[in-house]
């Protein structure tokens, strides 16, 4: 019997504990959550530039200085950062159908975000309906 043949393999892994783990993810609308360990980890920032390398899917996350022009603003919500990219996904047809947890984020030695869209789970929820009363 070969698993490979007869199964799916879930590619997402266990989660970590939030302090050990980078966690970001988008959803359809262009919003990108990132956890407090990946904020810091980028060393904080105000503001981010965003890149997408059409040949690999995947997008770079740069931290930038808030003034310029083409920054995105990070905002604060709870434990999470939020950015709003909406128009950075509709510029390069980045269309998602639920919200994707990306699986291997990577900082790399410059300090850049680097995430793949080839390598995502969905982790959008299941809406219940309300027991009548």
């Amino acid at each position: 019997m070969s698993l490979e043949r007869e199964y799916e393999e879930f590619k997402g892994g266990p989660n970590l504990p939030n302090k050990d783990r980078i966690h970001i993810t988008m959803n359809q609308r262009g919003l990108v959550y990132m956890n407090g360990n990946c904020h810091r980890l980028l060393g904080r920032p105000e503001a981010v530039k965003l890149f997408f390398n059409r040949a690999k899917d995947r997008i770079a996350i740069k931290p930038v200085n808030a003034r310029l022009g083409e920054a995105f603003p990070l905002r604060q919500k709870g434990e999470y950062c939020l950015l709003q990219a909406s128009t950075f996904c509709r510029h390069f047809g980045i269309r998602l159908s639920a919200t994707e947890k990306f699986v291997n984020p990577e900082i790399d030695n410059e300090g850049i975000l680097h995430l793949d869209l080839s390598t995502t789970v969905n982790v959008s929820g299941v809406r219940r309906k309300k027991k009548s009363k």
